[in-house]
């Protein structure tokens, strides 16, 4: 997996082993116009599946990279979707291409007594897998539709590539799409058990009332990479207690190395977690906290980070629903291991329970509960765009839950309907025993995030620590609570601590005396330089009465790391930080 220079810093100095050297990933370009209205993609399926059907909301863009369109002024999110950061040939095109001691297949859709070979294609997919067998194969599919459920085995190697044309000279997997629709509505459409290898990329996955792409994982050095794919109108889609619906399911561990990029989640319906992408949920034994310590206060100190990271990026994740009566968890993404979410659009996921939106994380949660175990994840969410997501509970964008150690930077959170655009909470129970009420604790790390125009206070924190730096919250709007901030009642024992300074954020200084140097904008009537037209640069930086601008970026975190939490060294766009007069703006735009 590849990572930026700022996650090469915070995780591979921090001992988390990565499965491939650190570098650099493609810089942040800019993608101009504005957010388009436009009809959600619709693909024929067989008559036997049962899809999801959700109509309604605007879906944020269309299918390529190009198509998608981010606020105004030139801002946006380069490389994302479908094809946006290319694609790779595995030896479909170029046999000097295919990977090292993999074989190749090739399937052309309808075709009859095949082979298997360029000339002589299998008619599908299923054809394909049965022939290669216990060998590593890739599978090089034309576009083309293919009514299939794909059981890719136990312990395989294998890769399988869509997207060619039907000479396989080229390959494109939204020119020459390849769809794959359930013939069995009642299973996945594409499973895989504890893979040694696995490549699903440039596929078109639609039509089960189970997950679209399921993977399981043993924790035993287990490679999954999914790419390219658009996925969407998979699992349920009524009120249901069940989590094998929805759109993607990758388990993780310490040794599964996982990257989930360039894909297209839309329109799945899941049930307690994960509707659109639900990644490690079973991952044990990370790093591990001292929660007797004297250190930071008597809060904690994170004595050891181990185990591989989720590379997650450049994902379109759009109106995926939650539909557990109770309380559903992450519409969008929900992860439970050490993660990278960063260059992703989050747009109009919503926790629709049984019709009262009642739930939590809609955009994204990351929860790794282990029963107290003192076990933690390390989640950094940066550089992505959170646009219209919904829950009328708490955590509408961003929800940090239970073990999981947040570094949150450089995302613009708007429009979002919820309490809490941004949440933090820990897993204390009934009480939260241990010095300071720290042993079931939670902590966030917030800088240089742009929260504006929220149905909902820009933040909320419960049984938790939060350290805020360098932030711009505006224009948030939450009849139940004043200013930006909810802080909510939560165990006997752990009261909520929030540090800080140099942040735009409407709050009452007398209720959060450790939060310095922070100022309301809310009488500034062009703070940011026009919620209408979605630009949320701030106006002019230069004449600003709050002076949103340092001249270092010096923070410190909510708890204690083993190696220190690098400051952003670029912006959302990925113009570098600082800009030409040597400022360090705040929220997510630093020119």
């Amino acid at each position: 997996m590849q990572l930026t220079p700022n996650m090469r810093r915070a995780l591979c100095m921090a001992t988390i082993t990565l499965v491939a050297a650190c570098g650099k990933h493609p810089a942040a370009e800019r993608v101009a116009g504005a957010n388009a209205q436009r009809t959600p993609v619709a693909r024929p399926l067989s008559p036997s599946a049962a899809p999801v059907t959700h109509t309604g909301l605007r879906t944020g863009g269309g299918l390529r990279p190009e198509q998608v369109r981010i606020g105004a002024g030139g801002m946006g999110i380069a490389h994302l979707g479908i094809g946006g950061n290319g694609y790779m040939d595995y030896g479909c095109v170029s046999d000097a291409q295919r990977p090292s001691g993999y074989g190749s297949v090739f399937v052309r859709a309808g075709a009859t007594a095949g082979t298997g070979t360029r000339a002589n294609p299998y008619g599908t997919i299923g054809q394909a897998v049965a022939a290669a067998g216990s060998g590593k194969m890739v599978i090089c599919v034309t576009g083309g539709h293919y009514a299939e459920n794909l059981e890719l085995g136990m312990q395989r190697s294998r890769m399988l590539v869509g997207g060619l044309n039907d000479t396989f000279t080229a390959r494109n997997a939204v020119a020459t799409p390849s769809f794959v629709t359930a013939a069995d509505a009642n299973l996945p459409v594409m499973h895989a058990e504890a893979p040694i290898e696995l490549v699903i990329d440039g596929f078109d996955v639609t039509g089960t009332g189970y997950r679209g792409i399921d993977v399981t994982a043993w924790d035993a050095n287990e490679k999954i990479n999914l790419r390219n794919n658009h996925v969407h109108h998979n699992g349920c889609t009524t009120p249901t207690a069940r989590t094998d619906c929805g759109g993607i399911e990758v388990g993780g561990g310490r040794t599964v190395a996982v990257e989930i990029a360039n894909n297209l989640v839309e329109e799945n319906g899941g049930g307690h977690h994960g509707g659109g992408i639900n990644v490690g949920g079973a991952t044990e034994d990370l790093g591990t906290i001292d929660q007797t310590t004297g250190a930071n206060d008597g809060w904690g100190t994170v004595l050891t980070m181990t185990g591989l990271v989720a590379n997650v990026h450049h994902n379109i994740i759009r109106n995926n629903r939650l539909y557990e009566e109770s309380l559903p968890h992450g519409a969008g993404m929900a992860i439970g291991m050490n993660g990278d979410v960063h260059h992703n659009l989050f747009f109009g996921n919503d926790t629709v329970s049984d019709g009262d939106h009642f739930g939590v994380g809609a955009g994204l949660i990351g929860q790794h509960d282990r029963g107290g175990s003192a076990s933690v994840a390390l989640l950094t969410v940066r550089d992505n765009w959170f646009e219209a997501n919904r829950t009328t509970k708490l955590g509408s964008a961003i929800f940090l839950d239970q073990y999981n150690i947040g570094y949150v930077y450089n995302n613009v959170v708007v429009k979002n309907f919820g309490t809490g655009a941004i949440l933090v909470d820990g897993n204390c129970g009934d009480t939260c025993p241990g010095p300071n009420g720290n042993q079931g604790r939670n902590f966030i790390t917030v800088v240089n995030n742009t929260v504006a125009d929220n149905e909902g206070a820009g933040f909320a924190i419960q049984d938790a620590n939060a350290s805020l730096y360098y932030n711009v919250f505006w224009r948030n709007r939450d009849g139940d609570v004043v200013g930006d901030i909810a802080s909510e009642n939560g165990s006997p024992g752990a009261d909520n601590k929030i540090r800080g300074a140099h942040n735009i954020m409407n709050i009452n200084p007398a209720d959060f005396p450790e939060l310095l140097d922070t100022q309301g904008g809310e009488g500034i009537a062009n703070l940011l330089r026009s919620l209408a037209a979605q630009d949320y640069r701030l106006t002019d930086p230069a004449n600003s009465p709050l002076v949103p601008y340092r001249y270092d970026q010096q923070f410190v975190p909510a708890i204690p790391l083993p190696v220190a939490l690098p400051p952003p060294a670029d912006d959302f766009n990925g113009a570098s930080r600082p800009d030409a007069s040597g400022r360090y703006l705040y929220g997510a735009y630093g020119q």
